[in-house]
């Protein structure tokens, strides 16, 4: 199977999203209150839950992120001759 190009997959992507918007405009006007009320809601814990395990996913890449940071700030302060704070 060929692979789609960036642009090709965005495509598909906006399609889907947009077929989906669609749904959910012609669907939300059925939904009573209550209907609506929990799934928010439950979009809500879906989302707490994935911005936990994002953290966790991404906390050791972070810490090596910010490391990198302080290493190329120091090389920057010390080319400056200004006198970074450990």
């Amino acid at each position: 199977m060929p692979e789609m190009t960036i642009k090709e997959w965005a495509a598909e992507y906006r399609a889907i999203n947009d077929a989906e918007r669609e749904m959910l405009k012609q669907e939300l006007p059925l939904i009573p209150p209550k209907g609506s009320i929990l799934r928010y809601f439950r979009l809500c814990e879906f989302v707490a839950k994935l911005s936990l395990e994002a953290r966790d996913i991404f906390t050791e890449e972070r810490r090596k992120h910010y490391l990198e940071l302080e290493t190329r700030l120091r090389k920057a302060a010390k080319y400056w001759n200004y006198d970074f704070p450990n």
